[in-house]
């Protein structure tokens, strides 16, 4: 395909409305009479794909990745893709033209100069900038934080996958899969060597930054700032520095300086240690990490509890907490905040879970000054997680009775069966063998050898004396449906508690998030289920990290103290600027601290239900509180 037909595709997919060829002709500085000459080629390639109207002409997407994809030269499509292109290129080449780039992404100079935009923003996060003077393009700042823009645009090209060798080895010219498979290898071992131990995450991030520093050595970048040089450590995190960077020394045919040994010493420092998970106590862990990250990891333990209301007290947990919390805090005082792959997907199938990491956050700062980005509270998130899955309980599980006529051992027979193979599901509460005695019991389940002759208002499953497959997949079956009922009802049973008619908006006026927040936040205070400060502390919630998802928010405060327990409801008509994401639901929590257990019951599964859009639009349509709770009760699974 030709650069000019790649260049028209382009200007197609982002108009948001028919382009004339003349309009298209001023894009691309070419005549209107090429223009449908290129449409024209296009269109015999793959028919179809530009349509033409009065109004201009039109793209059909699908079809024009089509033929894009056909095409040999990797080309970025997105804008996305453009700006981590132009950013890499400008980068790793110090200085570049504009117009170069625009032929290299066929794109035009006013799409160029729409992506750098954005594209300043992204930098401006970690301290550089974008310089632009007679169309040649800079980008400034420390060399640390090069590297670290480097980084983050091969984490978000892996979507949110651990960053594999073909992603690191694309990503860096001269340097193929096999190059990175062998820093791998050599960091493992140079570990073992030196009875070091890190986790997966953690050596992703150390062999990627390897992969960076080799290339920026290659490519003359070979000096770290002045800064770098300012911290000077020796012990064993540098011996093993050492070693490490003499096998890549060998195999690259580079050579690092002192400041490059110590950048490597702090990112081990701030990642790994040198305490095998598997033998660390109660009384060493205290004695290695000290007495105020001992103290701190205990205050974030009890503050869990209370808010999830579980006991993770247990050694284990603690142990990698209080080495977790250590970590976190060498990276803080060094700028070495770890990048986490999975945080959007925590964020969006664990909420519950994420959001009391997220309270963790804002004691860690109270304590130490310091600010947890997504990312880090992601990694405590899955502290949490790990814990909570250890922790399941009998809360869960269903009472069954068996009714089965006595016949010798039969009866205890049949019971023995169905407990072994669904002990994760039923209690077996009791073995019956008169029928009357069912009218005395209450359970979620009946399982009977025969049908009843009377009536009973509990769910009951016939099966064989001698359980069969067939038996088994029914009680399974039957299990599963009373234990979405029961989560069903008791889910509405709520939401019948907390949602008021007076808590219930239709709004179809333009607002923003402050502006939502503080309209929802003075309804509460009317009804007096809230004091003054409620506001302000669900906007100190939301600084933390942000309470939107893709189009809903459940904007709430931390401390959980107010008067009543609510939830106030904004169906947004006109969607709701929260922070660049247009918001089509605001369900605000208000919970009194004696009520806390309701937030857990609810914040997981609202999120659940409402992160798919099909679900949020049902939900978007209703114009009552009773609407809302019927909708939003049905799609409970």
């Amino acid at each position: 395909m030709k650069n000019q037909q790649i260049q028209l595709i382009n200007v197609l997919k982002e108009a948001r409305t028919a382009k004339t060829s003349s309009s298209l002709a001023n894009v691309l500085n070419i005549s209107p009479r090429s223009v449908k000459t290129y449409i024209n080629e296009i269109n015999e390639m793959l028919p179809g794909t530009i349509s033409s109207s009065r109004s201009g002409y039109v793209i059909d997407a699908e079809k024009a990745d089509a033929l894009l994809k056909e095409t040999k030269t990797l080309i970025p499509q997105t804008s996305e893709e453009r700006m981590a292109y132009a950013v890499n290129r400008i980068i790793k080449q110090g200085i570049v033209n504009a117009y170069d780039l625009c032929e290299e992404m066929f794109i035009s100079y006013s799409t160029l100069k729409n992506d750098l935009s954005k594209t300043r923003q992204s930098l401006a996060e970690y301290e550089l900038q974008l310089i632009s003077q007679n169309d040649m393009l800079v980008i400034n700042g420390l060399e640390k934080n090069k590297r670290k823009y480097l980084s983050s645009l091969v984490y978000s090209e892996s979507h949110n996958n651990f960053v594999n060798y073909e992603k690191m080895a694309q990503s860096f010219e001269g340097i193929e899969s096999s190059d990175v498979a062998f820093i791998k290898e050599t960091i493992l071992n140079e570990f073992e060597k030196h009875r070091y131990f890190i986790n997966d995450y953690s050596l992703e991030n150390l062999i990627l930054h390897s992969t960076i520093t080799i290339d920026r050595i290659r490519n003359g970048y070979d000096t770290l700032d002045n800064t770098e040089s300012s911290v000077f450590l020796k012990g064993h995190e540098y011996d093993l520095a050492s070693s490490i960077i003499h096998e890549l020394e060998k195999h690259f045919d580079i050579s690092f300086n002192e400041n490059e040994v110590t950048e490597y010493t702090m990112l081990i420092l701030s990642r790994a240690s040198n305490l095998d998970y598997e033998t660390i106590t109660m009384d060493n862990v205290r004695q290695y990490v000290g007495e105020k990250i001992y103290s701190l990891a205990e205050q974030l333990i009890k503050e869990f509890s209370s808010f999830l209301y579980i006991d993770l007290s247990q050694p284990e947990f603690f142990v990698r907490f209080c080495l977790h919390i250590k970590n976190l805090l060498i990276r803080a005082d060094n700028d070495y905040f770890s990048k986490n792959p999975l945080t959007d997907s925590i964020k969006q199938n664990c909420p519950l879970i994420y959001d009391c990491a997220a309270y963790s956050a804002r004691t860690i700062k109270e304590k130490t000054g310091i600010n947890l980005n997504d990312d880090e509270i992601a990694y405590i998130a899955f502290h949490l997680g790990g814990a909570l899955e250890l922790q399941a309980t009998l809360t869960n599980k269903l009472t069954a009775y068996i009714f089965c006529p006595g016949y010798y051992d039969l009866n205890n027979h049949l019971s023995e069966a169905i407990s072994s193979r669904f002990s994760d599901v039923l209690v077996i509460a009791g073995v019956l063998t008169q029928e009357e005695e069912l009218a005395k019991v209450n359970g979620d389940m009946i399982i009977s050898t025969m049908r009843l002759q009377g009536q009973t208002s509990i769910p009951t499953v016939i099966v064989s004396p001698f359980v069969n497959e067939q038996d088994l997949r029914n009680i399974f079956a039957a299990s599963e449906t009373i234990r979405e009922e029961k989560k069903r009802n008791a889910f509405k049973e709520r939401l019948t508690e907390l949602i008021r008619k007076e808590l219930f908006t239709v709004n179809d006026k333009k607002l923003n998030k402050e502006e939502a927040i503080h309209q929802m936040a003075e309804q509460f205070k009317k009804l007096k289920y809230c004091g003054d400060d409620f506001e302000t502390e669900v906007l100190e919630r939301d600084a933390i990290s942000s309470t939107a998802f893709d189009q809903f928010a459940i904007p709430h405060a931390m401390k959980m103290h107010e008067k009543k327990t609510g939830i106030n409801i904004m169906i947004c008509d006109e969607p709701v600027d929260w922070d660049g994401k247009e918001i089509k639901l605001i369900m605000m929590l208000c919970f009194n601290k004696n009520e806390r257990h309701i937030f857990n019951e609810l914040f997981e599964p609202i999120s659940m239900i409402l992160i798919d859009p099909d679900n949020l639009n049902k939900v978007s349509k209703a114009r009552s509180a009773e609407e809302f709770i019927d909708l939003l009760a049905k799609l409970r699974v």
